[in-house]
């Protein structure tokens, strides 16, 4: 080609002399590869894909984590060590006010660095906030095994929700970045699913621990070390965000990376790909420099705002559909209501998570991320609002206790091919990609705060210690999830196969969500480069 994407740029760069928003009208270049079916994207582009792979890692030290909290409160040697309550019977068991004081406490870590990590992540890459992840991971794990009281074991969820903070803002950062258009969704998708096996191997350690060795509780926390160093590797063999480079200015070192990343591609112009992605990134730097040319100040304009708000609707319609009872406090929450073997029953529930996990890997890009939204959070609407209901079913009968099982079954089927890939999904994709390490922050840190409130409010309301709602918690929850579904109708857009540059356009156009699929971009009429 005779001029760089730069050069275009430059003679393109639309006049800014005030910080009033003006659109920007660039001629999108398009890759050769952008029509090419998404399974067969994987199979070209095997290395691309495997780094997203080994990016979403992380989630399963996650998963585990912070899953072991809601499994371990019913093992009898956690109950020995740090139970302070007897029932009538003698029965030792947790203070409910403990439990719900370390749930709040991880996720007030996870909260400050949600709003740290982005200067950070934009300011020294996305591979050095992946090491300081790293580094909170080891913390926690030690603090785990040494804990002798709930205040050091306080210490443990604190360090936690640090590393939890990062994931957002570098993690989903960085696979937004590195994954093609073609099987993007899969990438980000399979995220929830590393959470899904964290949470599902936590399961299945709480279960052998309670079974064999009973006292010896500590053997679930000595196995985080294996998830740790499983994520170690994988950001060790990980090259830096092209993007983030090409953004700092750093082209010779973009197109490194790019190249490390790509890999030998039979019929791959590594030259032009590379100014596909150099011009989309500086067409989204332009359209945001004409809100502001401050970073964040250009977030909080309402053109980006709202992007930002859009983003976060299904990540934050997680908290509301139930995943403060179902997911967090799995184990407690089926102890609670009587099931004569919670460890089992959230066995079968993680098994289902992770089988729906990989069948959404399909779905999301056959049906769409829009869709599968709407449809199963109104699947989740009415089981929840049924699992409330068993509650004022007095019967212990182990067909109630079933009855159950199988709602939660449903529950999560549902979540997983809905709410939980496109949770995290949606608050990268969504975003411009200048802004995206701040849009995915603001998005998990809304997920945060909704998350804190109810980590310290679900085990009271469950517990009989103080609200005692039981299974009642289901209603709450049904009419919670009722509501989101109108904003999620009418402002989240479907954006499956779309190029980031179509969704900045589709957005600058003011097209309505429920418009996205079917309207024509300038980048979608270009012609393909041979």
């Amino acid at each position: 080609m005779s001029a760089t994407a730069t050069d275009y740029i430059d003679d393109h760069k639309p006049n800014i002399d005030h910080l009033d928003h003006q659109p920007v009208t660039e001629t999108p270049l398009r890759s050769a590869f952008a029509d090419l079916p998404s399974f067969k994207a994987i199979v070209k582009f095997r290395r691309a894909f495997a780094t997203g792979i080994a990016a979403s890692l992380g989630g399963m030290y996650i998963g585990y984590c912070g899953s072991a909290i809601g499994n371990i409160v019913a093992n009898p040697g956690f109950l020995e060590q740090f139970g302070t309550v007897r029932s009538a019977t003698g029965a030792l068991s947790l203070d409910a006010h403990y439990v719900s004081t370390w749930g709040a406490v991880q996720q007030v870590g996870q909260i400050v660095f949600q709003v740290l990590a982005p200067f950070v992540v934009d300011r020294f890459g996305r591979k050095v906030a992946m090491y300081a992840l790293t580094f909170f991971m080891l913390l926690a794990i030690i603090l785990e095994i040494v804990a002798k009281d709930w205040k050091v074991f306080l210490a443990a969820k604190l360090f936690a929700g640090c590393a939890s903070g990062w994931l957002g803002p570098a993690v989903m950062t960085y696979m937004s970045e590195v994954a093609m258009p073609n099987f993007r969704g899969i990438i980000l998708s399979s995220f929830s699913l590393a959470l899904a096996i964290g949470q599902f191997t936590n399961a299945i350690a709480s279960q052998i621990v309670n079974d064999t060795t009973p006292l010896k509780y500590k053997h679930v926390f000595y196995s985080e070390f294996v998830y740790l160093g499983i994520w170690g590797l994988a950001c060790l063999a990980i090259p830096e965000s092209p993007a983030w480079l090409i953004s700092k200015g750093r082209i010779e070192q973009a197109k490194k990376a790019h190249k490390r990343l790509v890999g030998p591609v039979e019929g791959y112009d590594h030259e032009f790909e590379f100014q596909v992605i150099e011009h989309d990134i500086k067409v989204s730097e332009d359209i945001t420099r004409s809100y502001s040319d401050n970073d964040w100040k250009a977030l909080f304009k309402w053109g980006n705002f709202k992007r930002c708000l859009v983003a976060s609707l299904p990540f934050a319609a997680q908290q509301f559909a139930g995943v403060p009872y179902i997911f967090n406090y799995t184990t407690y929450f089926f102890q609670i209501a009587g099931l004569e073997d919670p460890f089992q029953a959230s066995t079968i529930i993680n098994v289902i998570y992770i089988v729906a996990i990989i069948s959404s890997f399909f779905l999301v890009e056959r049906l769409g991320r829009r869709p599968l939204v709407l449809a199963g959070l109104s699947v989740l609407v009415i089981v929840n609002t049924l699992i409330g209901a068993l509650g004022f079913i007095s019967s212990t009968s182990s067909s109630k206790g079933a009855a159950l099982t199988a709602l939660c079954s449903i529950w999560m089927f549902s979540y997983s091919i809905s709410l939980a890939p496109i949770g995290w999904l949606g608050i990268v994709e969504v975003s411009s990609a200048k802004l995206r390490a701040k849009t995915a922050s603001f998005g998990v840190l809304v997920n945060s705060l909704i998350g804190l409130v109810f980590n310290y409010t679900v085990p009271l309301l469950l517990s009989d210690q103080d609200a005692g709602w039981g299974q009642k918690i289901g209603i709450f929850f049904g009419g919670l999830s009722l509501l989101f579904l109108v904003p999620i109708f009418f402002f989240y857009p479907e954006t499956k196969g779309r190029t980031y540059a179509e969704i900045d356009e589709l957005f600058e156009r003011n097209i309505p969500a429920r418009k996205f699929k079917t309207t024509q971009t300038e980048t979608s009429n270009q012609p393909i480069h041979n």
